[in-house]
């Protein structure tokens, strides 16, 4: 039976905000084998203990070029990507695992997760699970520029090119090139290294599992199986005093689709999560 390690990171905001739901999510519904680990930004612990959660100090776990990049990159938006890269790094790096799975802070899990389900997703043949995007909206019309959702993602580190992978996505970021090379990445963030990381196995005949073939979305996830396990709540979606009544109902075994049909015209329910309360309170 394959190892696997879920990892995730995330500040003190992030856990009054939504972390701390989603930590729970994870243990009422994964399977007890599968640990998580917390790479904490700027908390010494977190008020949840299980067996199959702990918790690292992101800086003393992840190399100095994490520190060395938040100098760099200063207070521009996406300071807080670099601490999800460094933590993926480390993780497919150091975590004795067969596969590491990615987990964003702001995401939850309100379907049981099986070691079965869990085995079927990434063959061994395969690098990396993944949710792809092709941007062909807006400004982006007729370009095909790919992208990735990674938000949640699955990584082969048995695989034979996997220090090769690990080694190029660091790279474009000890190199600057994530900032600086504006071709390939158009934003800063991690959902661009991912996929450019994941094209350039493709060229070494490295293949990954696509979640997203059919390209339908910019924010896929329900448009893939994942989407019958997680949500995923971006923006200021999780900050709303409200998604605690969401995620209560939704991990009570309510339908998160049946809901958002329930609430529209009064909540937005979208995956971008930017409205939600702002909307409702408007036609109150």
């Amino acid at each position: 039976m394959k190892k696997f390690v879920a990892v995730t990171t995330f500040n003190k905001a992030y856990y009054d905000g939504l972390a701390k739901r989603m930590i729970e999510t994870f243990v009422q519904f994964w399977p007890k084998e599968v640990e998580l680990v917390c790479y904490l930004e700027d908390m010494d612990s977190i008020d949840i203990d299980a067996p199959n959660v702990r918790t690292v100090n992101v800086f003393e776990q992840c190399n100095p070029e994490l520190q060395s990049y938040l100098d760099f990159i200063g207070t521009h938006f996406s300071r807080g990507f670099a601490y999800k890269a460094f933590t993926f790094v480390d993780a497919a790096r150091n975590i004795d695992a067969d596969q590491i799975i990615y987990l964003d802070a702001d995401s939850v899990t309100y379907n049981t997760i099986t070691m079965s389900w869990l085995e079927s997703l990434l063959p061994d043949d395969k690098i990396c699970a993944y949710m792809g995007v092709t941007m062909n909206k807006g400004k982006w019309k007729g370009s095909n520029r790919q992208h990735s959702d990674s938000g949640i993602y699955w990584f082969n580190r048995k695989h034979p090119y996997a220090n090769n992978f690990i080694d190029r996505y660091e790279n474009i970021y000890v190199s600057r090139d994530v900032k600086n090379d504006k071709e390939r990445f158009p934003k800063p963030n991690d959902a661009y290294v991912l996929v450019d990381c994941i094209i350039d196995a493709q060229k070494h005949s490295v293949e990954s599992v696509d979640f997203h073939p059919q390209r339908k979305a910019l924010s896929p996830l329900k448009e893939t199986i994942l989407g019958n396990y997680f949500r995923h709540f971006k923006a200021a979606r999780k900050n709303d005093p409200e998604m605690d009544k969401f995620i209560d109902k939704i991990t009570a075994g309510e339908d998160p689709y049946a809901l958002e049909d329930e609430h529209k015209g009064k909540v937005n329910l979208k995956e971008s999560g930017v409205h939600f309360v702002r909307e409702w309170k408007k036609q109150k």
